[in-house]
């Protein structure tokens, strides 16, 4: 779609990766002028394979995000490829200025920013995420169904220790490495109830298994072996959780 480069687009995306990508695609059909501005590093980019996607379970992420641009500039879509550094309103539009100093003003500006992963200041732990140690159990629980899994704790205590009781969803052989986590007196009677085990030392190092090409070694205090690990964290069925929480809590104080 033709237009004057100096009319504000209808709609800037800021943030190109599967939600942002998306989004361009419906709005350049939709006859609207799109522009998106990524910076290039999606969170899956350390992701082999996607799953839980319709008809290309297993496919590469970065793949899909490549075909999804094309498919977006074959619509009238446009791309640049920097970082945003400041959005200003004047009137009834907005101006985004890039690392670089371009600006593009626009009618609307959809953030499709996404998140950032902050992992626990592990050694190895950055090294092997994607490949052998994961975030997000319906991405990747299905492929280490049944085997020891191991979660080391993180900077978001809760959902760390929801994490944990996701995994059972997979397998019962879950070891969790608190690593500085605390636990009450509740939390250590529930996680023994369903057959968790804890690990209080805290992880001084994970690295691959050299007799596995999926498994690491996480080594703590004592050297442990896991066949897959899973690092922070993911929100569960918090009132099942709560409910037997209490319940719990309640047994404990009587």
């Amino acid at each position: 779609m033709a237009r004057n480069a100096t009319e504000p687009l209808d709609v800037l995306i800021i943030g190109g990766g599967f939600a942002g990508t998306a989004a361009g695609v419906t709005l350049a059909r939709a006859q609207r002028t799109v522009r998106i501005i990524d910076n290039g590093k999606p969170r899956n980019r350390f992701s082999a394979h996607s799953h839980g996607i319709m008809g290309r379970d297993g496919a590469s992420p970065m793949e899909l995000l490549d075909q999804g641009r094309d498919e977006f500039i074959a619509f009238g879509g446009e791309v640049t490829q920097n970082e945003v550094t400041s959005l200003e309103q004047t009137g009834n539009a907005w101006t985004a200025t890039t690392a670089d100093g371009q600006q593009f003003p626009a009618r609307q500006i959809l953030m499709a920013t996404g998140i950032t992963d902050e992992l626990p200041d592990v050694p190895g732990l950055a090294e092997l995420w994607g490949s052998r140690v994961f975030h997000c159990p319906y991405c990747h629980g299905y492929e280490v169904r049944g085997r020891d899994l191991a979660v080391i704790g993180g900077r978001n205590p809760r959902f760390t220790t929801h994490m944990v009781h996701l995994m059972r969803k997979w397998t019962d052989r879950v070891t969790f490495f608190t690593n500085g986590l605390s636990l009450d007196e509740a939390d250590r009677a529930l996680f023994e109830k369903r057959g968790v085990a804890l690990m209080d030392a805290t992880v001084s190092r994970v690295q691959p298994d050299p007799e596995s090409k999926t498994g690491v070694l996480v080594s703590a205090t004592d050297p442990i072996e896991a066949g897959d690990s899973a690092s922070t964290a993911i929100a569960i069925d918090q009132a099942l959780l709560d409910e037997e929480l209490q319940q719990v809590r309640g047994q404990t104080h009587e």
